[in-house]
């Protein structure tokens, strides 16, 4: 695949090809949604009633609300599976999301490198070890369960044992004995989605983990502490070390200086702010090395007591200082790398974290400069040794927001791994010391990549700000305004969200569709100034960033206003749904993944749920007056009009994401009874079994996922893909 860069207002100009998809007018009739009653309720912040009509669909849990959610999911799979087109769609999605050899990014254990590999003879995920050139089950037939269940996994440093961490509504430790290839017999319970922590002791002895404290009646799990482990003990055995002042569900654990500490970085919520705690391990005192979560503080490691951090303490695109511990005060603080002209990739609290380490004794620094991406390295001291060039145009990701860069201190190896919008899973291996980059492997897919073209655009904004957006389309793109284009967008927790290989945007670029995204503000692209840009009470800058990049592909005629699709995942419905209550009439139809829709309600009713209240960093609180004032201006589930006819729309959820469900619950049944003689659809896809953004599902297929909504774009807009199916 080719990879360009073009300025602001010079498009690329590309030679003609066909397109499979193309727009033909179609009277259409108004479908027969299920009945939704209307039970209005009221709500008072701050002097003012916000009224809600479907009030009744915010419990997920009622018998009624339950078989509402069936009959529309009922209803949409009659509409698109209804198209005679389907079965052999479905057999297309199926072909080319079929993925062979993908790798989860290995982790470095002595000499030892161990990874979660697809073993498509077996049908499951396995836990492989590459030692001296030679790879081989690290498992063995040891397990008694599903490998597939091992979500994330963390090798001791002498490679002796691996820490499993098993996928479920929470994620508990196995400890598996690789020498003695079995399983021990102790189940450690963890703690949610994108919290579970772990940090081995330098003798491979025992652990740190996050733990609970408390389990209600209902298994729900609160109250998270540190807890040490030894293995071939039970739970009820360890020993709590730390309880911090937070809820506990966003710790970062290292043990560092050869054993002698164990650090401890505990953040609020989706916040990027931390403070820093230390305790000797051989004593039970914990310290506040930073003791105010004002920026962002990330633990390299150490030499005695000099402890490095990547920070964006006073400098919004990041610096390294080394911080003795004796005199922790920031007037003795050394910077050892200052702050650099192309910002640093630091924390962010969604997948996709690429964060600085030290290797072959040198830092290595993630950075990114027009959304391409580099490596700098460091030595101990702060001078610049080399820079590394990346791969481009797609996600540096590990599983559940773990660092997408892994390495240890004493070898000059580091991987990570690399997921593109044409690439499915590639793991590069990188030699600090020569430059080097090579792979260790590459996942094999049918998705020609070599067929495709991507660059990058710049739209500006309202306030003149240039806006970068990643384009992906098939070569010989002809801008003539004909092309149907999905823009996505995420722009919250200061994530840059990379285009990526998923099942629904390389069929939608197989069939001759653009894909885009929109790197808005909220997101990560520039440094924590782009983030703190476009979150709280500046939410509406990132949404009309997202409303430059609409309007610059109609503009500069890659697709046209009936033929683009907007489209985000979770935090990323927030800016789509507002264009939708905002600019209607700039787009053809939209598509909300595990919606985040009524923005009042989620920073007020709920903001004592864990779920919710991880956010309010990011949006505020309707609790306050000013930030109440910022959310009712865009809060897409109050701006809904009834005079308006709105542009299809397919919101996908599921049963085991609450309360988020009830968001795209509410939202569509309000599409729905909003105007009667509006024809377009307005439909809610369920995702059984499954939990926010798919996860931990049994019975829910992304094929049938990626099949259904392709589908739904196909008939709303009425595309011509006909000769397409045919080849």
């Amino acid at each position: 695949m080719e990879y360009r860069k073009s300025n602001f207002g010079k498009g690329l100009i590309l030679v003609l090809s066909f397109s499979a998809l193309s727009c033909q007018s179609q009277r259409k009739e108004r479908l027969e949604y299920p009945s939704t009653v209307k039970e209005s309720q009221s709500k008072t912040y701050h002097g003012e009633q916000i009224m809600d009509a479907f009030s009744w669909l915010g419990d997920a849990t009622t018998d009624r609300t339950k078989k509402w959610a069936a009959d529309q999911d009922t209803l949409m799979r009659s509409y698109v599976r209804s198209w005679n087109g389907y079965d052999q769609l479905k057999e297309k999605v199926h072909t080319l999301v079929k993925v062979g050899g993908r790798s989860e990014l290995p982790m470095i254990a002595g000499e030892k490198t161990f990874y979660l590999k697809d073993d498509s003879e077996r049908g499951v995920w396995d836990l492989f070890v590459r030692e001296n050139g030679k790879d081989q089950s690290a498992l063995g037939d040891a397990p008694p369960f599903n490998p597939r269940a091992i979500y994330f996994y963390i090798p001791s440093p002498d490679g002796k044992y691996v820490a499993t961490a098993l996928a479920g509504r929470y994620f508990d430790w196995k400890v598996f004995d690789v020498e003695g290839n079995r399983f021990l017999d102790e189940t450690l319970p963890g703690n949610a989605l994108g919290g579970t922590r772990l940090a081995w002791s330098r003798d491979s002895k025992s652990f740190y983990y996050v733990g609970n404290s408390k389990t209600a009646e209902d298994g729900s799990r609160s109250g998270y502490v540190v807890k040490r482990h030894i293995p071939g003990q039970t739970a009820v055995e360890d020993k709590v070390v730390f309880t911090p002042d937070s809820d506990g569900s966003k710790l970062e654990l290292a043990v560092c200086g050869g054993g002698d500490y164990l650090t401890i970085a505990e953040r609020e919520g989706a916040a990027t702010a931390s403070k820093i705690h230390y305790m000797v391990t051989n004593s039970d005192e914990v310290v506040s090395l930073i003791e105010d979560a004002t920026a962002s503080f990330i633990f390299l490691g150490n030499d005695g007591k000099n402890f490095y951090f990547q920070t964006d303490d006073h400098a919004p695109k990041g610096r390294v200082v080394s911080i003795n511990i004796d005199r922790p005060d920031s007037s003795d603080w050394k910077e050892l790398i200052p702050e650099q002209q192309k910002p640093v990739m630091g924390y962010q609290s969604a997948g996709g974290t690429f964060l600085p380490l030290i290797a072959g004794n040198k830092f290595v620094i993630p950075y990114q400069e027009d959304l391409k991406q580099f490596l700098g390295v460091f030595d101990i001291s702060g001078k610049l040794i080399r820079e590394i060039e990346l791969p481009s145009g797609g996600l540096y990701f590990n599983t559940n927001g773990l660092n997408a860069l892994s390495g240890i201190r004493d070898s000059n190896k580091v991987l990570t791994r690399f997921i593109g919008i044409t690439e499915p899973n590639t793991i590069l291996e990188i030699d600090v010391n020569s430059g080097e980059v090579r792979p260790f492997s590459r996942a094999e897919t049918n998705f020609d990549a070599s067929q495709y073209v991507s660059e990058i655009v710049f739209s500006k904004s309202k306030d003149g700000t240039e806006i970068p957006i990643s384009l992906t389309y098939k070569k010989g793109l002809k801008k003539n305004g004909q092309t149907p284009l999905i823009m996505q967008v995420y722009g919250a927790i200061a994530f840059t969200n990379y285009p990526y290989f998923q099942g629904d945007y390389i069929t939608w670029l197989e069939m001759g569709g653009i894909h885009g995204v929109a790197h808005i503000r909220g997101g990560g692209a520039f440094g924590s100034g782009w983030h703190q840009a476009g979150i709280a009470r500046n939410k509406q800058t990132g949404i009309d960033d997202y409303i430059s990049a609409i309007e610059y592909v109609s503009t500069e005629k890659y697709s046209s206003p009936e033929k683009i699709i907007i489209n985000g995942v979770s935090a990323g419905t927030i800016p789509v749904a507002a264009v939708l209550t905002q600019k209607p009439e700039i787009f053809g139809a939209a598509v909300l993944h595990y919606g985040m829709l009524d923005m009042i309600s989620y920073a007020g009713t709920f903001a004592g749920d864990s779920n919710h209240a991880y956010m309010i960093p990011e949006l505020g609180t309707a609790s306050n007056k000013e930030d109440f004032d910022a959310l009712k201006k865009y809060s897409p589930y109050q701006k809904l009009s009834g005079d308006r006819c709105y542009p299809p729309v397919l919101a996908l959820t599921s049963e085991a994401d609450t309360p988020l469900d009830t968001d795209s619950y509410r939202f569509i049944a309000a599409l729905q009874n909003l105007n009667s003689n509006c024809t377009n659809e307005y439909l809610l896809q369920m995702a059984w079994g499954s939990g926010h953004s798919g996860f931990g599902s049994q019975t829910h297929s992304p094929i049938d996922t990626f099949t259904d909504e392709i589908a739904f774009l196909i008939k709303s807009m009425n595309l011509d893909v006909e000769d397409w199916l045919k080849n």
